[in-house]
């Protein structure tokens, strides 16, 4: 393994679309994952650092996902540990309306 290797393993490359999309991951993710962007044509690269905590991939692909909802953004390219992924937008999340009751 050589040193670009053992450095990206920690890390998640995310393929963004468009600048203003770079930006939104730059707001929503540096405050907890540090990392770097760059304009790769035709693409945006989008590099978030994990940490050592057991559920840190969890959390950043969660909140990823969520953003791209937001984004309106159906899906984008993600790598990790020398692999290409496909992340989908979050579902919306449904709230069951109460019925009214009826009054006998």
């Amino acid at each position: 393994m050589d040193e670009l290797d053992f450095q990206l393993s920690d890390v998640v490359l995310f393929e963004l679309p468009t600048f203003a999309a770079a930006q939104a991951f730059r707001v929503r993710l540096r405050p907890r994952w540090a990392g770097w962007s760059h304009d790769d044509e035709p693409v945006w690269l989008f590099a978030a650092e994990l940490s050592d905590e057991a559920d840190d991939l969890a959390l950043l692909l969660r909140e990823a996902q969520a953003l791209l909802a937001e984004l309106d953004l159906s899906a984008i390219v993600f790598c990790l540990d020398e692999r290409s992924y496909v992340l989908d937008a979050a579902e919306p999340m449904y709230v069951r309306a109460e019925w009214p009751k009826q009054v006998a």
